[in-house]
């Protein structure tokens, strides 16, 4: 029973760390995705940029 839950949280944590990794790496290659609202990117001054 405690040789099971051992590898139960195993394989829970090595999920956890491909999920992170591969997160980080599909955040590289899309930064701006989701962060502006409604497809507007503004500036400092908070005018809308070109």
């Amino acid at each position: 029973m405690r040789e099971m839950l051992k590898r139960i949280i195993l394989v829970i944590f090595v999920l956890l760390v491909l999920t992170a990794v591969s997160g980080f790496f599909y955040m590289q290659q899309h930064p701006l995705e989701g962060n502006s609202p409604a497809g507007k990117v503004l500036n400092i001054s908070g005018q809308q940029a070109k």
